[in-house]
Parts: C-alpha cells; structure tokens; sequence
C-alpha cells in the first residue's frame, strides 16, 4: 500500500461531461455513477489526466485546505482512480470496448436499470400526454402521391399461418410444456445450423442473419416448468445443442422482479434471456455502430423462436423491460462485456382463448380489409 502521500490520482477513462436539465455533471459510463460538477472540478479532471499526486496538483491549480477531502470525494464518485486502491472490474470490462466508446459505452449504461412505472402511473402519464399532444399517427402516408393498390397476401401454406397466428401471450394454462417443445425452439432460433471454413477457424451459421457471421447472441433459460428438465437456470450450448445448468431455479417473487410491471410473464414454463457477448463483434468492427447490430440481431433471433413457438401451438412472448443488473447477477455476466439485451418465453396457451394481449381478458380487434 502506498503512503497517504505518495497516493496518486488520475480522472477516471470514462467519463462523459453534459447538461442535465440546470446541472452539469460528469457520468462515469463504467460504473454508471453520475455527479454535479462545477468549473473547478473540470479543471481537476483535466489536469488529472495522467497519474498526479497531491503536491502536483496543489501546484498546477492552487492549495486550499479542503483539496484533499474534494479530490477523496471524486474518487468516491468514481470520478478519480485512486492509486492505492484496486480497479474496479467494471472499469476493466468496459476498457475492453474502447474501440466504441464513448458513444456506445454512454448508450448501454445510461439505459440500463432505468425505474420502470406501474401500470396506473403508465395509464396517468398517457393520459396527461394525450390532453397536451395527440398520439403521433401509427402509420405514415404521402398524400398525393400516387398509389398502386397491391394484391392481397397469400394466406395459403404454412408459413403464412404461423406468422398471422403469433401473438404475444400473457396468460398461460397450468400445463407443462415438453422439453423436446424447449428443445425444438432453441434449436431453430439459437442453434448452429452449419459451420463454415473461413481459413484459421470455422464459423457458425445461424438461422438469423448476423454481421460477418459474428453472432454475439447467447441464450439462457430459466426452466420452471418443461417435463423431463429439472427447474433451474441454463445456458443454451449453440454448438452442441445442449443446456448446460448454471444455478437453481429463481424463487417465484424473484422470477417476477427480472420483468417489473410484467410479472404475468413469470406464469410462462421457460423464459429465455439473450445476451450479447460484444467482444465478439469488436474483434472485427472496430467502429461504435456495430454496437446496433447486437440491438437488432436480438429481434433477429427472438422472433424466430416466437415464431417456431407459434408453429408448435405453444404461447409465446417477448419482453424489453428488464431489471438488467439482477438478471446480469444471477447469470454470471458482468452487464459490459457480455450483457442482456432481450427476453422471451414459452408456456401453454390457455383453454378456451384464441386471443391473450391482455392479462385479464381480450382485447376487441378488426382485420385491416386491404390485406384480408
């Protein structure tokens, strides 16, 4: 350990500076703390741009008895790294996407965790948005422009039927599903299909598109009710088609906790989380746009086992509001270098419903008459 005074401080690598409705402050996109800041502590921080000790810094921007205690302050925010004390792990992992940040580093933290609102608080605020504003148009047209009315879609076949008929699903039967149901959805959403010589290594081929063939998607079930598999927690192996076990089955009220304001979703036989493991797509695209690709290739992968779900008659789901830090946690994942981004499930549809949007009742529809 050093002594108190030969301890050196030096700012924190990432650190993204902006207004905050009045205030001004400093994120620490690693460890996603965030603190008001003011011009001298700007000046810290910068100078603070190699490891310094007290003296140097009393020196380039001036004494003052209170220094000391500032600059444990900032460290305490994360905003110094303090020499005497061991990195944070956080720290580490998100140096190893350094090649994206701090654009794409920014982005994941500061949408990750975020308080998600009860449904009454939910129904209140839409309310008090549409007394101000009218809900934007869900469609968008060129008026005047002209039009070329299509053919009507082939319905026939069994394709067609098993897109119209995917629903998401937020009631569920008290009925098991099968692990060869389990096993067929992961297998054609999640699994290698072929591998593909590419000189010093094979690399796999999915049925979802990916960049590159990098495919950073990895799934993880949560079993709670599928015939022949033991409730626990599993790891989907992509290249052997297997589950590999990884912990024990969530107690119920923390299966619900992993989706807030969608603890419906908990009643499912398997949920399902897709993570990303970006290193994957870094090794190869060294710019921060490849960080949507991990975005879009999770719906890639996620409505593809909706739909062969669908094709086995079972319910189906997906869902985006996670509480990402507990799932991250109970994974083994550290939420920077491989992260979740996605969950679904599976269940059995309930007796006597045709339709589920809702988790009480039905909602009343029409077909869209150009199409049907």
């Amino acid at each position: 350990m050093e002594s108190r005074r030969a301890v050196r401080f030096r700012r924190a690598p990432h650190l993204v500076l902006y207004w905050r409705n009045d205030s001004f402050v400093a994120r620490n996109y690693a460890t996603n703390d965030i603190a008001p800041v003011d011009s001298f502590v700007c000046t810290v921080l910068d100078f603070c741009d190699e490891w310094k000790t007290l003296d140097d810094i009393r020196r380039a921007i001036g004494d003052s008895p209170w220094l000391t205690r500032l600059l444990r302050v900032l460290a305490a925010r994360s905003l110094l790294q303090l020499s005497d004390r061991p990195h944070d792990p956080r720290v580490n992992a998100m140096t190893a996407l350094d090649p994206w940040n701090p654009e794409a580093g920014f982005f994941h933290a500061a949408t990750k965790d975020v308080r998600y609102w009860s449904a009454a608080k939910s129904a209140r605020r839409a309310a008090e948005t549409a007394r101000e504003s009218p809900m934007p148009s869900p469609l968008k047209r060129y008026r005047g422009a002209a039009t070329i009315n299509l053919p009507r879609p082939n319905r026939d076949g069994e394709f067609a039927s098993v897109v119209l008929a995917r629903r998401t699903w937020r009631r569920f039967s008290g009925k098991p599903i099968g692990l060869n149901e389990l096993a067929t959805v992961l297998g054609l959403s999640g699994g290698v299909q072929y591998w593909v010589d590419v000189g010093p290594r094979e690399l796999p081929l999915k049925t979802s598109p990916s960049g590159g063939a990098r495919h950073p998607i990895e799934l993880y079930v949560v079993a709670r009710d599928v015939t022949g598999l033991r409730p626990g927690l599993y790891h989907y192996a992509s290249g052997r088609h297997a589950l590999e076990r990884i912990g024990a089955p969530p107690a119920s009220a923390r299966l619900r906790s992993y989706v807030p304001g969608s603890g419906y979703f908990a009643k499912a036989s398997a949920l399902v989380f897709f993570t990303a493991v970006l290193k994957r797509q870094l090794w190869r695209y060294p710019y921060s746009r490849a960080y949507r690709a991990s975005l879009i290739e999770a719906g890639h992968v996620c409505q593809t086992f909706c739909l062969a779900g669908t094709a086995l008659n079972l319910a189906t789901f997906s869902v985006m509001a996670l509480a990402d830090s507990r799932i991250e946690s109970d994974l083994g994942i550290d939420g920077i270098a491989e992260t979740v981004l996605y969950a679904a499930g599976l269940g059995r549809r309930p007796a006597r419903s045709s339709w589920a949007p809702t988790p009480k009742g039905e909602l009343p529809i029409r077909p869209n008459r150009f199409l049907r």
